[in-house]
Order: structure tokens, then C-alpha cells, then sequence
């Protein structure tokens, strides 16, 4: 547990009165399970929980200071008889992310935010493959954890972007530890819940934007202005955006950055910045040819499908505008490591190229598949499901994409959790009308070695929806899986 001394002043958004600010907080939470003695708890109310339930177990654990929803959206302070201090404020989410911010402060030199629905995960890993290959000690964080030079660290299997506290306190030990640049996944939900608020961004770039989270955001007008928050809100004056020419939600983030007087790039094949001239597949990956600053340029980028070039412009765009010369970068980009789980070649089977994608959304499996057709000399198979809990829409749309798309189509499961998983199979074979595809009740792992048994020579097998995850999630609980494991037991066992 990280305690710090600190005055209450140093930390709470408003002036307090003098004898209340100069109280001392040891620790900062929003979690009554991690009180300290002298802590400082914020009430949130979630989704599933009212932190205001529970203020009394805080207190009897040791918590002096409460911070939670005024009604009247005022700010004021009451002291208890106990002297427990009841801080009221309008937003306890957004006071949480202003707190964590000063509790844990950080002297980073460079923090970039990427958010759009697919891409989030790849192109922060790019820019900090970039980074360290140009000598720059740096992190990335998001969906894969915190990854530096001294490894891996897992976050929640449910947080793409961690919680304010958790955000800010790896912002402040990467600093501490003389890393100097951070890439962070910025979701929909972090950005929405002020998660990401209070953080110095150098650079905030855009990916695309599509269906995805409509469980959560209920419309596709209030998704996109979860997104537009973090340009519109919390970056700053001085934040560099980049954008991708060939969506259409750029032109939102163009016109906020002409409202703001920001400097705001783009890249795609319609950009007059960094523009995409060419993709030609190659077995090792794809050479792409782009235009930037007046000049040509031609890469080998060793990761497969036209979308990890969008991903790539976007690291290079964000790369060149924190400060590493072109050349740094250029060379860097022919000598990246493959993501893990997204459209990963993880096999090569029986002259069959299996590839493991996280697609969990209609627009990323069509682009995952479209990219996998061009390593198919014969089939395009498929192995594919939907989660449970979330916007149901999706499903039958997804099923009609791996039919238009794939030749043949093995459906699974996805991470049922409290769905049961035959209704969720029966939503995506809705979409399905040509009949070219199997319905696999037993089980993700027998959908898996169906598809490798069932694929032959010439043939290229994408396993989509779970890439890098090492569970099943049925009802509450999760159950060890990965697809990586399943496919190469299949092939040691040939």
C-alpha cells in the first residue's frame, strides 16, 4: 500500500477553510477494502455498487476523510462529532481523478492518449516499441497492461483504462523509475468517467470510430461524445492531435481543434499530411509507401493487415511531434514486434497461416478478414463468437460479415458471462444465411480443433475475438483459456 503525508489543501479542487486544509492525508482510495488509518475515500456510484454504501465500514476502519455527492452540486465541507471530515462535491469521479493527480504527482516528459473503438491496443504498443528503439526509456498502457523495460504488468481483465488511482499511481512510479514517456489506451468508459481527467497529454490521437459499447453508452451520439471528451475537455492548449484522415468522425476533432487554436495532423490515404500512397502484402508482412513532409517513403512493416499501417501513421505522426527525429522512427517501424492478438500469425499448419485476432467488433472482424484473405490461396476459415452482457446488436451483424467475408465459419463462444451461450450463438447464425457454417455447442477449445482439422492446404484459419485473453468468463467466474494454447497443441500434436 503507497502512503504519502499530504495537507488536504495540497489535494482537494477547491479552498478550504484553513484549519480543515491543513489536516493530513495518508492515502487515497475508493475502495473501503484498502482504508488506511487517516484515509481519504471517495464515494462513487457505479454501475454495479454505491460507494455511499459504504461510509460507515470506511470509518470504522480507520478513513478521517469522506468524499461524496453534494445534491445541490455545491461544494462545502461538515465535520462530524466523530471528526471525520464529509467533503461534498459535485462530481466525486472527477474530484477522485483531481485528487489521485496530486497525490501522485509525475515529471514524465511525454504522455499520449490513443482512443477509438478498434486500434487503441496496437498503436500504443507501436509508439512505445518506437520510443525504446530510439533510445527513450518509455511504457505503454492499456488492454495488454503496463509494459515497460521491466516487464508486464496485468491490470483488471475489465479495464482497457485503469481507475484514476491506479492510472495515477503508475504514472507516478514510472516517473519515479526515470521512465520518461507513457502511451495510454484511452476507452470510451475511462474518458466517460473522468478517469483520464487531470493528465498532461502531450499528444491525443484518433484511430476510427464504429458500432461498439452501445450496452454501456446505449446510443452511437453519446458514444462518439465520450470520445470527443478527450480533445474537447482534457487536452490541453498544447496538446498535438492526430487524427485519421479517412474517418469521418476526424472532422469533429478538426473542427474542436480549430475552435481551440490546436495543431491537429492527420494521416490515410485523404490526408495532406501523412498520406498513405500504397499497401502491398507481403508473406513477411506489408510495404507501404506514404508521403510526409514533402517526401516519399517506403517501409516494410512487418505486421500484417492494411489496418496496422493506419495504426503505424498514427505512432509515427505521435512519435515525430513528442520529439524523435524521422529517421529514429523510420527504422524502428522495419523492426517492430508483432501485437499480440492482433492478426498475429501464430501458426503455420499444414501449409494452412493461422492468425489470432482480438475482433470483437463488426468493423474490426471485417478488417481483420479482409486482411487475412490475402494469405489464402484456397479457404478463408473462421472461428468466431460474441459476449454476453453486451450490445446484442453486434451479433447479428457479425454474423453476416464472417459469411460475406470468410468461406466458412465455425461459431463459439466468447466470454458468455451471465448469457446463456446457445442464445448467444442463435443471434449470430441470424445473420447467417448461406449455410456455410457450423454452430459448435461444446465449447470454444472443440470449435478451435474442428477448424484446424477441417482446414487444408492452402487455406488460411483467423481465430478472431479473444486474441491476447487467457480466460473464458462463464456467469461470475474465469476459467483459464487461451486460443494460442489450443492452436499450437494442434499442431505439436500432428
Amino acid at each position: 500500500m503507497f502512503t504519502s503525508m499530504m495537507k488536504l489543501s495540497e489535494i482537494v479542487s477547491f479552498e478550504l477553510p484553513v484549519e480543515i486544509g491543513n489536516m493530513e492525508v495518508s492515502h487515497i482510495c475508493d475502495d473501503s477494502r484498502e482504508i488506511a488509518d487517516d484515509s481519504l475515500f471517495v464515494a462513487i456510484n457505479g454501475s454495479a455498487e454505491n460507494g455511499e454504501n459504504y461510509i460507515v465500514d470506511a470509518l470504522k476502519k480507520g478513513a478521517r476523510y469522506i468524499v461524496l455527492e453534494d445534491k445541490n452540486g455545491k461544494n462545502c465541507v461538515e465535520i462530524r462529532e466523530s471528526g471525520a471530515v464529509f467533503i461534498y462535491v459535485d462530481n466525486p469521479r472527477k474530484e477522485l481523478s483531481h485528487i489521485a493527480s496530486k497525490f501522485f504527482p509525475n515529471n514524465l516528459h511525454s504522455i499520449v492518449a490513443v482512443t477509438g473503438t478498434n486500434g487503441k491496443t496496437s498503436t500504443v504498443d507501436i509508439i512505445r516499441q518506437i520510443w525504446t528503439q530510439s533510445g527513450q526509456k518509455s511504457a505503454s498502457v492499456g488492454t495488454l497492461g503496463v509494459i515497460s523495460d521491466n516487464g508486464t504488468e496485468k491490470l483488471s481483465a475489465n479495464l482497457t483504462s485503469p481507475g484514476p488511482i491506479k492510472m495515477h499511481m503508475i504514472l507516478n512510479r514510472m516517473s519515479t523509475a526515470g521512465i520518461g514517456n507513457i502511451a495510454l489506451e484511452a476507452s470510451s468508459h475511462g474518458i466517460n468517467q473522468h478517469r483520464l481527467d487531470n493528465i498532461n497529454f502531450s499528444v491525443c490521437a484518433f484511430t476510427n470510430m464504429s458500432l461498439d459499447h452501445m450496452d454501456y453508452h446505449k446510443t452511437m451520439e453519446n458514444y462518439q461524445k465520450s470520445k470527443e471528451r478527450l480533445f474537447s475537455k482534457i487536452a490541453n492548449d498544447k496538446t498535438v492531435f492526430i487524427v485519421n484522415a479517412d474517418d469521418v468522425f476526424s472532422k469533429k476533432i478538426e473542427a474542436i481543434a480549430a475552435d481551440r487554436n490546436i495543431k491537429c495532423v492527420s494521416y490515410g490515404h485523404n490526408s495532406p499530411h501523412l498520406k498513405i500512397i500504397s499497401i502491398s502484402p507481403q508473406k513477411s508482412g506489408q510495404l507501404m509507401e506514404f508521403s510526409f513532409l514533402g517526401k516519399k517513403y517506403a517501409v516494410n512493416l512487418p505486421l500484417y493487415g492494411a489496418f496496422q499501417v493506419y495504426n503505424s501513421l498514427c505512432a509515427l505522426a505521435t512519435c515525430y511531434y513528442t520529439g524523435v527525429p524521422l529517421e529514429d522512427i523510420l527504422d524502428a517501424l522495419e523492426k517492430l514486434k508483432l501485437i499480440t492478438g492482433r492478426l498475429e500469425m501464430v501458426a503455420n499448419f499444414r501449409s494452412v497461416m493461422v492468425f489470432l485476432d482480438y475482433a470483437h467488433t463488426p468493423d474490426a472482424l471485417k478488417n481483420a478478414l479482409l486482411s487475412a484473405r490475402h494469405y489464402a490461396r484456397k479457404r478463408l476459415i473462421t472461428v468466431f463468437g460474441c459476449g454476453g452482457n453486451r450490445d446484442q446488436q453486434k451479433r447479428k451483424m457479425m454474423g453476416e460479415i464472417a459469411e460475406q467475408f470468410s468461406d466458412f465459419a465455425f461459431v463459439t463462444d466468447d466470454n458468455p458471462r451471465d448469457e446463456e451461450p446457445s442464445s448467444i450463438r442463435r443471434m449470430i447464425i441470424a445473420g447467417m444465411r448461406c449455410g456455410r457454417f457450423v454452430n459448435v455447442p461444446t465449447g470454444r477449445e472443440n470449435a478451435i480443433r474442428a477448424a484446424m482439422e477441417f482446414a487444408s492446404d492452402g487455406d488460411c484459419l483467423l481465430v478472431a475475438g479473444k486474441g491476447h485473453e487467457t480466460y473464458q468468463q462463464l456467469a461470475r467466474k474465469f476459467v483459464y483459456f487461451s486460443d494460442r494454447d489450443v492452436i499450437l497443441d494442434c499442431v505439436d500434436s500432428k
